[in-house]
């Protein structure tokens, strides 16, 4: 049967432009704004399963398949499901409500309904809306709704998001009837090393032509994904991705004028068969267990009666790696909250896993061991191999965070073990690991209050962010540290010894950082907190010029600290146009822009740089390879260009960014000047697609089935116990993304 997608309707976005000089004194102030009086917005197609079976669809387009299955009781159950996952295949394993343990009488909604929290948290899909209401009467509405949506239905609700009953988790991790991989926290869980805040185990109620959009799992995390109960024959259909095409559908997003995540559009089964990519797809039923690769690009669309689901989330080293490398960088440019703290997740896996190494070689030397010297040794050799993957991720992540200065920088706490890592950058969402710059005195102007702040309390960006243009509304911000950076050296130097101990061979070529600081940052890394402060004395030099404005190449005026002269060449460019023409990043323009003949020398051969490793570039997406970062930080600032300020009343976009804000119904563009034409974008290579220039999307950011997280905006505890709340407009709608010459737009609606 065909499929069945209701019209999509564009209403017209109309307003009114109104125009605010730049101040002569701050090239940072001065903003367009378009008013919007928010009443219409865009609506989103409904697609129904009316008439749908697995084995039709698998014949609709020759790039459809099913996803494999496996019986829970099959004797080759743990090789087989460690084969799919190193492949990055989807796979079900089937068959669970049949095993002897299946608690049936947990697993109804009466039980949930008596027993579970009394609250709960729905989206209406026909409007987008997330709204709370109590549990009784989600179900009651539940069971009252159709099993088909119709043209004039204007409410059909998806549970999401609720909190998993405690004895559903503890039949999970005492009852032996799931392998332990899989499990929460289980043998090969890296997010059991964070602390008990980050929740992935949720539950979900939904019924049939519901949905989660198209999506991936936060930070490259694994997903798994059990049919706890049905009532009238429900199921869920998924279309599934495997791992490597992860950046093939983000191309493909983006030709639809789509951002993969922003979450926010429900592909069809025609745009799927256009897109030519391998899609897995599967009808979910009873006591299927689905297991979502790391990056994997799925939707899921409830079929029929009421469906009950219990999701969670797990972290592979291999999925570390890929979050670092492929994962953070997308979600810097887009703005997508990170959560799972990748970077504090390796460095305290690295600190306990160092623990884990020494206690099994006093083991090997302890004559009281009741194990084999030869599993003892197996086990050392496999830590030995996991702590020296750590080791070279952490590497990456100091080497882009240091700064010869940071000793005298202002510190949020003076040793690592009182420090609490609950900061996050006010623009994209990252998590602060080590260095950020912060504003105080924006913070206290927008709080309306003279209460003293503590350091870290105030509006904060990553330095990445800040090297990019981004920043507070002032422009004023500071260089600052989570820790002493010696306490992270002295831990990774810890981490290198005890492998040294066991396989000296592997890091025969590491040295102790501790006493080697000009090794902190190698030819392999960009140095982009270094790229930042630098960026900050520019405008500390700059900031009591007269004339702030400069004339760049491209015939507008920009700020003297964004543009980059080369006095060889007799011209100076701002860092969009470097970026565009050069294919350099603004964090390699500022880092080279004080040596007159070593800029000259580079930007003269980069653009066929960037041509030469752009397919390596693009091999290493789809593989997880470490890419090489002076490449990849141009790919991604031209690829991604629309974004969403996590805190836009507190922020101003950077030279990079088409910014869209879910808050009120104004638009307003960037003090920091973009390109006056995107025309450049043309020299990439032929297959090179990046951001549009026009953009529709709805909602936020999703809270799905296999995206277990919180639904609100991150939260910055502050340090006298205050919260700073991030700004969240779930039931806000984007019609368009109107961008104004020469200028970022800044869309508020």
């Amino acid at each position: 049967m065909p499929n069945t997608t209701a019209p999509v309707s564009h209403s017209e976005l109309r307003s009114d432009t109104t125009h605010s000089p730049a101040s002569d004194s701050n090239p940072y102030y001065g903003r367009h704004s378009i008013v919007n009086d928010g009443a219409r917005y865009q609506t989103k197609p409904l697609i129904s399963t009316k008439g749908w079976t697995l084995a039709q669809l698998i014949k609709k387009s020759p790039n459809f398949c099913p996803v494999d299955r496996v019986r829970f009781d099959d004797p080759m159950l743990i090789q087989t499901i460690r084969m799919y996952e190193e492949s990055g295949a989807p796979l079900i394993i089937e068959g669970f409500h049949e095993h002897d343990s299946w608690p049936a009488d947990l697993f109804t909604l009466d039980w949930l309904s008596e027993h579970g929290k009394p609250g709960a948290f729905a989206r209406n899909v026909h409007t987008w809306a997330d709204f709370d209401l109590p549990l009784l009467e989600l179900i009651h509405k539940l069971r009252a709704t159709p099993v088909y949506a119709n043209e004039n239905e204007t409410e059909r609700l998806y549970g999401k998001d609720a909190e998993c009953p405690h004895e559903w988790a503890n039949w999970l991790s005492t009852s032996s009837v799931l392998p332990s991989d899989l499990l929460p926290h289980g043998t090969n869980d890296y997010l059991k090393y964070l602390s008990s805040d980050v929740q992935t185990l949720m539950c979900y109620l939904g019924v049939g032509d519901t949905f989660t959009p198209f999506h991936k799992d936060l930070c490259a995390s694994s997903g798994q994904n059990l049919m706890c109960y049905t009532e009238n024959g429900g199921s869920s259909f998924w279309f599934m991705t495997e791992s490597s095409a992860a950046p093939a559908m983000a191309a493909f997003f983006q030709k639809m004028n789509e951002e993969l995540d922003f979450e926010t559009h429900v592909v069809t089964t025609k745009e799927l068969e256009q897109s030519r990519l391998k899609i897995y797809i599967a009808e979910q039923t009873l006591g299927d267990l689905v297991l979502v690769p790391p990056r994997s690009c799925h939707q899921v669309i409830n079929n029929g009666g009421i469906t009950m689901k219990t999701s969670w989330s797990r972290m592979t080293l291999k999925g570390l790696s890929n979050a670092l490398y492929h994962e953070l960088p997308v979600y810097h440019r887009v703005c997508r909250p990170e959560t799972y703290k990748v970077k504090l997740n390796i460095y305290r896996a690295l600190h306990r896993q160092t623990q884990m190494l020494r206690e099994l070689r006093q083991q090997t030397s302890s004559p009281h061991s009741n194990r084999s010297s030869l599993t003892v040794n197996s086990d050392l050799e496999r830590v030995a191999d996991d702590l020296h993957h750590l080791l070279e991720l952490l590497d990456d992540v100091l080497g882009e965070e240091y700064s010869p200065k940071h000793q005298d920088m202002l510190h949020v706490s003076q040793s690592d073990t009182c420090h609490q890592n609950d900061i996050c950058c006010d623009f994209c969402g990252a998590d602060i690991f080590q260095s950020f710059f912060e504003c105080i005195s924006c913070a206290l102007h927008l709080s309306g209050t003279d209460d003293e702040m503590r350091i870290g309390d105030g509006i904060v960006v990553c330095p990445l962010c800040y090297v990019e243009g981004r920043g507070c509304n002032c422009g004023i911000m500071n260089p600052t540290q989570c820790r002493p950076f010696g306490d992270l050296l002295r831990a990774r130097d810890e981490a290198l010894h005890a492998i040294r101990e066991v396989c000296p061979d592997i890091v025969k070529d590491h040295k102790c950082l501790l006493g080697n600081l000009n090794s902190i940052i190698s030819a392999r890394h960009v140095g982009v907190f270094i790229a930042a402060c630098v960026l900050y004395e520019r405008r500390r030099i700059f900031s009591d010029i007269e004339e702030p404005l400069r004339m760049c190449l491209s015939k507008h005026e920009d700020s003297h600290s964004a543009i980059i002269y080369c006095s060889l060449c007799h011209v100076g460019r701002c860092t969009t146009h470097i970026l565009e023409g050069y294919r350099t990043h603004a964090a390699l323009a500022f880092l080279m822009s004080n040596d007159i003949k070593v800029w000259h020398s580079y930007h003269k051969e980069s653009k066929a740089a960037f041509r030469e490793g752009y397919a390596r570039i693009q091999h290493d997406e789809e593989t997880g390879a470490r890419p090489d970062f002076h490449l990849k930080l141009a790919y991604v600032a031209s690829k991604f260009r629309t974004c969403k300020s996590i805190n836009p009343n507190a922020t101003i976009p950077g030279w990079y960014d088409k910014c869209i804000e879910l808050t009120s119904a104004s638009v307003a563009s960037s003090p920091f000047r973009k390109s006056a034409s995107s025309s450049e974008l043309a020299s990439l290579p032929s297959d090179f697609q990046g951001s549009s220039t026009s953009y529709h999307a709805a909602g936020t950011f999703g809270v799905h089935e296999s995206f277990p997280t919180t639904r609100k905006r991150p939260s910055v505890p502050l340090a006298n116990g205050k919260k700073r709340s991030m700004l969240d407009d779930t039931t806000t709608h984007i019609g368009s993304l109107v961008s104004a010459p020469h200028s970022c737009s800044r869309i508020r609606y």
